[in-house]
This record gives C-alpha cells, sequence and structure tokens, in this order.
C-alpha cells in the first residue's frame, strides 16, 4: 500500500506562524516602550549630573547652574550661568579630524578662561588626543580672556598648536573663540 502524504497548501502553512512572529514582536516592542519609559527619569538625571560635574571642572566656583534662553551665536550648542556668579560655562561644537568636537569653556565674570576641556571627540588616539590633555589646554588658554581671532591656531602670537594634531588644536581653538564670541554677545554671568 501506498502512502499518500495530505499537502497542505503554501497559503494555509504561512498564516498561523506569520501571526505568532507578529504577536511575539508586539509584545517585545510593548515591554521595550515599558522599560524606556520606566528608566527615562533616571537617565536624564544621571545625564544632568554628568554635564553639570563637567560644568563643574571647567568653572570650579560654581555651585550650580541655569541654561541661556539667549540666542546662541554659531557653533555655541549651550550657554550657562553659575548661579552664585562665578561666571559661564559655554559648550561648542566645530568639525575635528575625526568628526565632530565638543568642548567645554569656562570663563569667570571678567571673560577670563577657568578651564577648557574636551567632552566629546573621534580624533585618533594618542596623536589628535594630545591636544586634548588638561596641561596643553591649561598652559595655552587658562586665565585668556581673548586670543588673537585670527581664524586659525597657526596665525595665533598666544597659543601654540600641539605637533602631530594640528587640525585637533585647531578645532580646539576654533572652539575656545566661540565661548569667548558668545561671552562678548550674551554676556557674563547675571
Amino acid at each position: 500500500m501506498e502512502k499518500t502524504a495530505n499537502k497542505v497548501p503554501f497559503k494555509e502553512t504561512m498564516v498561523g506562524p506569520t501571526i505568532v512572529l507578529l504577536l511575539i514582536c508586539m509584545v517585545i516592542s510593548a515591554a521595550l516602550a515599558c522599560t524606556y519609559q520606566i528608566t527615562k527619569p533616571r537617565i536624564d538625571q544621571i545625564n544632568k549630573e554628568t554635564a553639570d560635574a563637567a560644568r563643574l571642572s571647567v568653572l570650579p566656583d560654581a555651585d550650580s547652574f541655569t541654561e541661556s534662553k539667549a540666542k546662541l551665536p554659531e557653533g555655541v550648542t549651550e550657554y550657562y550661568t553659575a548661579n552664585n556668579g562665578s561666571g559661564v560655562v559655554a559648550t561648542c561644537e566645530t568639525k575635528s579630524f575625526g568628526g565632530t568636537i565638543t568642548v567645554m569653556v569656562g570663563m569667570d565674570p571678567e571673560g577670563a578662561i577657568t578651564g577648557v576641556q574636551v567632552t566629546q571627540h573621534a580624533d585618533t588616539p594618542g596623536v589628535g588626543t594630545k591636544a586634548m590633555e588638561k596641561e596643553y589646554l591649561d598652559t595655552q588658554y587658562l586665565d585668556k580672556a581673548e586670543t588673537d581671532q585670527s581664524g586659525n591656531i597657526r596665525d595665533d602670537s598666544q597659543i601654540d598648536q600641539v605637533t602631530g594634531a594640528t587640525v585637533s588644536s585647531n578645532a580646539i581653538y576654533q572652539c575656545v573663540n566661540e565661548a569667548l564670541d558668545a561671552y562678548s554677545q550674551i554676556g557674563g554671568a547675571r
């Protein structure tokens, strides 16, 4: 005797698994959305604390910060004033060797730089990052209220670039100039 197999049409065999897969996707998506809603306030709080800690590192005399609502000049992404009147912190972005570089610059009530810190970059580790070291940034920018504003670090008589990290040095220089411009346009601590 020969067995004959009942053939089920392809259309009927795909409906069941497709519905099951669709339901699994919907349940997982709902679980992800709920997890996001539950963790978002904590993530926002951690991000704020991290940003405030970075601001305090470039403006150590500050106690807390308030974001400025003023129109920001090109290149400046954030501008915060210290609540105790000790200065301001500007965050600037520009193009660097490996992509966009983000630099935070603290300035006292007279506009003198109290600190410079690179908070984000994609430059070459070891070479491009030499221009981001605290020692270099402090010796080049600390206590300066202005640069030559020459447009390029090579043409500035006050600031030395890092050999081998010319593009990174110039990107930081551009950000510092943008921060100083923001200070002169928006104003200092209030």
